[in-house]
C-alpha cells in the first residue's frame, strides 16, 4: 500500500513537472552521468548511431538537461541530417539560452539548410556571447559569418 502511494505521488510530481522521467523511474544521477560519459566516448570514437541511441534515451528520461539535446544536435549535424540537428539545437537553447556552442552550430546548420538570415542571427549571437573572442567557438562563428556575408555579397541577384 505504501508503495502505491509513493508511485501515485511520484507520477503526480512528474505530471506537474516537479521531477523528470529518470527521477520517476528511480534512475540515479550517477548512472545517468555514466551513461552520458559512455555515449560521449562513443561519439568521440565516431560511433554516432550507438551514441545517438543512448543520448536519445537520456534526453527522454531527463528533458531538463540541455547537453543531451546538444549532443543529439551535434550527431545529426555530423550525419548531415539538418532538420533533426536544427530541432535538437533549438531544444537545447530552450533549456540553456546562452550556449555559444549551440548558437554557432545551429548557425552552421542553418547555412546548410539555405536559411542565411537566420544563420547570421545565430552566428551574431554566438559572437555577442564572447565579444573578446576568447572561446574558439566564437572565432569559428566570426569566420562563418564573414564567409556567409561574402557569399551573399557576391551571389547573383
Amino acid at each position: 500500500m505504501a508503495d502505491e502511494i509513493d508511485i501515485e505521488e511520484r507520477v503526480d510530481q512528474w505530471l506537474n513537472g516537479h521531477i523528470n522521467t529518470s527521477e520517476l523511474y528511480g534512475l540515479s544521477s550517477s548512472l545517468t552521468k555514466s551513461l552520458a560519459e559512455y555515449a560521449y566516448l562513443l561519439y568521440e570514437q565516431g560511433k554516432y548511431d550507438t551514441s545517438k541511441v543512448i543520448f536519445d534515451a537520456l534526453a527522454v528520461s531527463n528533458n531538463t538537461e540541455p547537453n543531451f539535446q546538444k549532443m543529439l544536435g551535434s550527431i545529426y549535424q555530423i550525419q548531415g541530417k539538418w532538420d533533426a540537428a536544427y530541432y535538437h539545437y533549438t531544444q537545447s537553447l530552450k533549456l540553456s539560452p546562452n550556449d555559444i556552442f549551440v548558437f554557432a552550430n545551429r548557425g552552421e546548420t542553418l547555412i546548410q539548410m539555405q536559411r542565411p538570415r537566420e544563420a547570421a542571427e545565430d552566428l551574431k549571437r554566438a559572437i555577442q556571447l564572447d565579444p573578446d573572442s576568447v572561446n574558439p567557438v566564437s572565432r569559428r562563428a566570426r569566420i562563418l559569418l564573414t564567409n556567409l556575408n561574402n557569399v551573399q555579397r557576391w551571389a547573383p541577384r
